[in-house]
């Protein structure tokens, strides 16, 4: 070959590496695949199947300490009892906490007596033996030593009067009998007479007073006991005696009748009975 023709070929040169897409008895060469790699490290799965495990377990012990707070644990509701305690405090503390000493004088035409009493107390007088004077709402100390809001009751039964109040048996001396001179004795009656302190058979509580009554020259000592046949003697039958707000009976401390403002105006009633 010429040198021209040398240009064209020349057999010491390395012949060119053909194209990929000029070969397609050629396959292209492909990546290599390697094993699928677990993209969140190794031992994610057992990890999150013990946690999963875990809060379960968590959940189910919430449930069961929910249950037993609920069931259990939980506070009660507040007893009715409570309620009605704060009530009667309420009521106590809005009530007078002594007697009046400014008084009325009235006379019965059904039991020919006459007496004085507080100006603010209610007189019913309707017939029928009985015949009640009713304070207004007080504070009293009951035998368990509270106050609670009651009402002080003076009352007069002709002596057929049926006595309820020894329908459990006879009823003892809280106290020693205290004699006292009636203010205006008329020519019909004595001129002194016995009060004496009941705590009937039906209450149980020690040192409970359940009423003040005239017991004319019968007189009693402490402990001893007082028959329906001795009260039943005097007539017409004076009590005193208590009541809850709510109108039931009620005992009162006997240790009620030590302070004055509260006794002094209620032996001063009895002293002032007059028959007519």
């Amino acid at each position: 070959m010429d040198e021209h023709d040398r240009g064209k070929y020349d057999p010491m040169a390395t012949p060119a590496a053909p194209h990929p897409a000029e070969s397609p008895s050629e396959p292209a060469p492909q990546p290599m695949v390697t094993a699928k790699q677990d993209p969140v490290g190794p031992g994610y799965w057992q990890k999150s199947h013990k946690a999963l495990t875990y809060t379960l377990i968590a959940l189910v012990v919430i449930a069961v300490a929910a249950a037993a707070y609920w069931f259990v644990l939980k506070p009660k509701p507040v007893a009715k009892t409570t309620t009605t305690t704060i009530q009667t405090q309420t009521q106590a503390a809005q009530a007078a906490s002594t007697i009046a000493t400014a008084t009325k004088n009235y006379s019965s035409p059904n039991f020919n007596l006459s007496f004085d009493y507080p100006q603010d107390w209610t007189v019913a007088d309707n017939g029928g033996g009985v015949m009640t004077v009713k304070s207004p709402s007080l504070q009293l100390k009951n035998a368990s030593g509270q106050l609670v809001a009651g009402q002080v009751v003076l009352t007069i039964r002709d002596h057929v009067q049926k006595l309820s109040e020894f329908d459990s048996g006879n009823s003892t001396a809280t106290r020693d009998s205290q004699k006292v001179a009636y203010t205006k004795p008329t020519q019909n009656q004595r001129a002194n007479t016995y009060l004496s302190f009941l705590q009937y058979a039906s209450t149980t509580t020690t040192g409970a007073l359940d009423g003040v009554y005239i017991t004319g020259d019968s007189g009693y000592t402490k402990g001893q006991a007082i028959p329906l046949v001795d009260v039943q003697k005097i007539d017409p039958i004076i009590s005193v005696t208590f009541l809850t707000s709510g109108g039931k009976a009620l005992s009162i401390a006997d240790s009620a009748w030590d302070n004055s403002s509260f006794s002094t105006p209620l032996t001063n009633m009895l002293k002032s009975f007059a028959i007519n």
